[in-house]
């Protein structure tokens, strides 16, 4: 099965946007609780982890960006009739311009 690769990178990214901010909480938390429990060095990796977490999280948003510009990019526009006409709505009528609120009225032109 052969995927669009603009679709699985733009999943990737988004998954990426979503959940890192939660894995950077999780480690700077443990890093406090190491902090708190005098632990120096123990909380100092955590912060630098976080830190390099974070900037993955940063490329993450905009890579996501990115290729979400590039799909809207990728997108093809409409196809347009064959003959070069527009197809016809059913069940719309065309509104007279003298019906169009804000316009003066306009005499209707009567036969004689």
């Amino acid at each position: 099965m052969h995927r669009d690769p603009v679709r699985r990178a733009l999943t990737w990214g988004a998954a990426a946007t979503l959940l890192l901010p939660i894995v950077i909480a999780v480690v700077l938390g443990l890093g406090g609780l190491l902090g708190g429990l005098g632990d120096t060095p123990g909380a100092r990796v955590c912060a630098w982890i976080g830190l390099a977490i974070g900037a993955v999280w940063i490329t993450a948003i905009v890579a996501t960006t990115a290729i979400n510009a590039i799909a809207v990019l990728e997108r093809r526009p409409p196809r347009r009739p064959r003959h070069g006409r527009t197809p016809r709505r059913r069940g719309r009528r065309r509104r007279d311009e003298r019906s169009l609120p804000g316009l003066p009225e306009r005499p209707v032109d009567r036969p004689a």
